[in-house]
């Protein structure tokens, strides 16, 4: 009996739209032919490197406390 194939797991997918001015897309064509490729490609890749060098910008969350916020320690000390 051969064994059950895995299911495959659904990828969701969303819709980007932004504008471009023309000298751009012109330089986007030609990126295009010349590396044969498709802009959708291009922008997708893109995105995904400018994501990853970043990532960590957008998780860091500060700590400091501001100089108003009493703290536990100066109940203790009084």
């Amino acid at each position: 009996m051969p064994p059950k194939k895995k299911k495959i797991r659904k990828v969701k997918y969303y819709r980007a739209d932004f504008k471009i001015p023309e000298s751009t897309k012109k330089r986007l064509t030609g990126f295009c032919k010349k590396y044969d490729t498709t802009a959708n490609k291009v922008f997708r890749r893109a995105l995904r490197e400018y994501l990853d060098r970043n990532h960590i910008l957008y998780d860091h969350h500060d700590s400091r406390v501001s100089a108003n916020q009493m703290s536990i320690f100066d109940l203790l000390e009084s």
